[in-house]
C-alpha cells in the first residue's frame, strides 16, 4: 500500500474510533483527525498482514461460520511512513482553524451551515489557498458577494495545535483509555 493510497484510506475511515493505528516507529500516523479506523478495516489490515496486533479489545469478538477472531484495539504498521507536517488545506480544517466562527459576524455555527469565503473573490483574481479563504455563515456570505472586506482575526496558515483546539471547542468523542499512552499531542 503506497502513501498516497494510504493517506486517502486514512482519510476515508478517520470518522470511526474502533481502532488506533500507529506508524511503524509506535507513534499515531496522524494526531489530526486521529489515526483510527473502523473494526472491519483493522480486521482487513490484519488479515493483509499489513499491521501487528498490539492490543485487541477485551470483549469484542467478530465471527464468521468457522471462526471467531477478537477486534483489534490498537495495531501498528510493519513500515515506517514519513508524512508532511504541513496542514492539508481542505474545507474542514479552514473551519476549524477559525473554530466554526463566522468571521464577519463572530457566531458559532454548525459545519452544516457553514461556507468559505474568499476574502479576495475569485472574480477579482484571489486564490483558493489559507491566506485568502475564511469562515463564513451562509448570510454573510450572501451580503459580502463579491465585495473585498477583511475579515477579523486576520487569517493565517494553522499548526496542528490550532486545529487540535478547534477540534476541543467541538467537544471531541472520548479517546478510549487503552490509547491514552500512545498519544501524546
Amino acid at each position: 500500500m503506497g502513501i498516497k493510497n494510504f493517506s486517502k484510506f486514512l482519510y476515508d475511515y478517520s470518522m470511526s474510533n474502533d481502532c488506533l493505528i500507529l506508524n511503524g516507529n509506535g507513534k499515531p500516523l496522524s494526531y489530526f483527525p486521529l489515526s483510527a479506523v473502523d473494526w472491519k478495516t483493522a480486521v482487513k489490515l490484519v488479515f493483509t498482514r499489513n499491521v501487528i496486533i498490539i492490543k485487541e479489545h477485551d470483549t469484542w469478538e467478530v465471527r464468521s461460520p468457522s471462526q471467531s477472531f477478537k477486534v483489534p484495539s490498537i495495531v501498528m504498521l510493519r513500515k515506517y511512513y514519513k508524512f508532511s507536517k504541513k496542514v492539508k488545506f481542505s474545507r474542514s480544517n479552514v473551519f476549524l482553524r477559525d473554530m466554526f466562527t463566522c468571521q464577519y459576524c463572530k457566531n458559532v455555527f454548525e459545519k452544516k451551515d457553514l461556507t468559505i469565503d474568499h476574502i479576495i473573490p475569485k472574480s477579482k483574481g484571489g486564490e483558493t489557498n489559507w491566506l485568502n479563504v475564511t469562515t463564513c455563515c451562509k448570510s454573510c456570505n450572501l451580503s459580502k458577494a463579491d465585495k473585498i472586506i477583511d475579515p477579523s482575526p486576520e487569517v493565517k496558515t494553522p499548526s496542528l495545535r490550532d486545529l487540535i483546539k478547534g477540534q476541543e471547542s467541538l467537544g471531541a468523542k472520548k479517546i478510549e483509555t487503552d490509547w491514552q499512552e500512545y498519544i501524546v499531542a
